[in-house]
């Protein structure tokens, strides 16, 4: 990267008078597109609404994120290009070792106090690191994963020193694993483990293992990589997921606590901290996590109002109804980036009302909510939050509808183990729900069966309309998911035949319209039915 008029350069520091100081450094070296963000928040709306070349990110940004924080949100949301040189400025002396540990790195960092010419050196130092890279960013801007894929592999076996070797095989691991490759990034990330002992290797052998069930294995290698760089914090993350999705709230909370340790103001964090403790049934401790969580958040544009919804819940069920009034209409206030939209705010009103004595209010608010289960922006926590309420309805209160929302919520969300196991959880109270959730879960597995057995049969268009006409009538995302998988097997098969396409690419666009496009196995449906489109015209 030539450094001159032509390059812009994004300079995020909370200190006026040295980022005005990095702008002199940049113009001595023609750098005249400069501009600055005095905090995470302003620095993440100015790289949404325009690329630059290089990010010049001070580490300390005051209160909210840090300089890390900011940049692994970023990468996260997809608002900075992988061909952006994003380097952190630190007065840290140990700042080396956590950059090393981070699953998201910055390109270099610069230590405080420099001279103008170090900086400018550091930077031309990883322009040139970068530039190796170029030719793939160059294919994935324009859409090209495919072809990048291949130019790294051959970058790979042609870099003339370890690091380029390396930084091609990250960057290739990871389009492999994000384009559904995981056989080939497996196979990738252990023949690094070969020869190097990469942390982000073995990371990502472990969020594969995850995604495809084997929690113990992803486990066994998330502890070796914690041990290995213990400020390695998305180790932690996963690692408590993990355990989430095993049911094991209390330990996924002892995970984060380390985590939040090693990173105490970032927000996501200390709300997944907080809701392990409230869904292990530690509201009390779940309080301060989340109020923290809140307090650095808020006015942040990645902070939505989801944590004020487990704060409020956290405060009811631990009996801390002082602020709850405050807080609900905080939350009334952002309503429309709520999850769960309308039914999350019925319940955290029945919510109040409970904490404050109120249970035939609660019931009306739980009516209200209930009517929104099968809404599309209804998700699986905001449906926990409806039937954890409803569950603590008293018996002359509302308690005998409960059962039957617990039914409808089973039947949109029962998906797996996990699903199954979270619903009985919170609906323990009342046994009913209980007989209900089991019953629903029980129908959904008799029906994936059904369809199972007429495709085993032959009988594809059969299965193919049992699994749609269930789908559409739950909801439920495993049976859409079959429904898919199915009608893009016909749809293929006629196609492979020379076959028009039939009523199924119409089934496969009704079923894709309310499946979450944020799934991986669901945009490689979308893929493959546009590519049925593109060969039929």
């Amino acid at each position: 990267m030539a450094f001159d008029d032509n390059t812009s350069v994004l300079i995020v520091d909370d200190a006026h008078t040295m980022a005005q100081g990095i702008r002199s450094i940049l113009a001595l070296a023609g750098v005249t597109q400069s501009e600055t963000a005095s905090h995470a928040g302003e620095a993440q709306s100015r790289l949404r609404s325009r690329r630059y070349d290089v990010v010049l990110c001070d580490y300390n940004l005051g209160l909210g994120m840090n300089g890390q924080e900011l940049l692994e949100a970023v990468r996260r949301e997809g608002a900075l290009p992988l061909s952006t040189l994003w380097v952190m400025i630190t007065g840290e002396r140990n700042y080396g070792q956590v950059a090393s540990a981070a699953e998201m790195s910055p390109d270099d960092y610069v230590l405080k106090p420099f001279t103008a010419q170090q900086l400018l050196d550091r930077l031309d130092a990883a322009a040139q690191r970068k530039a190796f890279l170029s030719p793939a960013h160059r294919l994935l801007d324009k859409g090209k994963a495919e072809q990048a894929m291949a130019t790294l592999a051959d970058m790979a076996g042609q870099a003339d020193n370890r690091l380029r070797r390396l930084d091609a095989q990250r960057l290739l691991g990871e389009l492999l694993a994000r384009e559904g490759k995981q056989a080939a990034a497996l196979q990738l990330y252990r023949a690094v483990l070969e020869r190097d002992s990469q942390p982000w290797a073995k990371m990502g052998v472990a969020r594969i293992l995850a995604e495809q069930g084997d929690g113990g294995g992803s486990n066994a290698l998330l502890g070796q990589v914690i041990v290995e760089a213990p400020r390695y914090t998305e180790a932690y993350d996963l690692l408590a997921q993990n355990l989430v999705d095993d049911g094991d709230y209390a330990r996924a909370a002892g995970v984060l606590e380390k985590a939040v340790s090693l990173s105490p103001r970032n927000f996501n964090r200390l709300h997944h901290y907080g809701t392990a403790l409230l869904r292990s049934g530690d509201s009390t401790k779940a309080v301060e996590p989340l109020q923290r969580a809140v307090d650095i958040g808020r006015g942040n544009s990645f902070f939505g109002p989801d944590a004020m919804v487990d704060l409020l819940q956290a405060r009811c069920e631990s009996g801390q109804t002082q602020q709850l009034d405050r807080l609900q209409h905080d939350i009334a206030s952002r309503q429309a980036e709520l999850s769960g939209g309308p039914l999350t705010m019925a319940v955290c009103r029945a919510l109040t009302a409970l904490a404050q004595q109120r249970p035939q209010q609660a019931e009306i608010h739980l009516a209200e909510a209930a009517a929104w289960i099968r809404a599309p922006e209804t998700d699986f926590d905001s449906a926990l939050r409806l039937l954890s309420a409803a569950a603590k309805l008293p018996e002359a209160h509302g308690a005998g509808r409960a059962p039957d929302w617990a039914r409808s919520v089973a039947l949109r969300f029962a998906d797996g183990r996990h699903e199954l196991g979270s619903l009985l959880e919170v609906v323990a109270p009342q046994a009913a729900c209980g007989d209900a959730v089991r019953a629903a879960y029980a129908e959904l597995q008799e029906k994936s069966r059904a369809a199972l057995e007429e495709a085993n049969q032959g009988r594809l268009e059969a299965a193919a309309e049992m699994l749609h006409g269930e789908a559409m009538g739950t909801l439920n995302r495993r049976l859409g998911m079959y429904g898919c998988a199915m009608l893009l097997r016909i749809a293929e098969n006629r196609n492979e035949a020379g076959l028009p396409l039939g009523t199924e690419m119409q089934r496969l666009r009704e079923l894709l319209h309310w499946l979450p496009h944020s799934d991986e196995r669901v945009r490689g449906f979308v893929r493959r039915r546009q590519a049925l489109i593109r060969h039929e015209e």
